[in-house]
């Protein structure tokens, strides 16, 4: 009964268009270009707070006796 309301709810403020759109082939590369960003920069950020992120999580669960 629930999936009624939801797909109603959907339809009626989501309505569906057909979408007249073209990918060339650099949308690829692209998106291959940002996935590589994205990594570098989590690879970044690890490196830039990755002890003091070690240190947190062990003094949150090291548990004294």
């Amino acid at each position: 009964m629930h999936n009624i309301f939801f797909v109603a709810f959907l339809l009626l403020f989501f309505p569906v268009f057909p979408a007249a759109a073209y990918l060339d082939p650099g949308t690829g590369s692209m998106l291959v270009q940002i996935l590589a960003i994205g990594f570098g920069g989590v690879l970044f950020l690890l490196k830039l707070y990755g002890r003091k992120m070690i240190s947190f999580f062990k003094r949150i669960f090291t548990f004294k006796k």
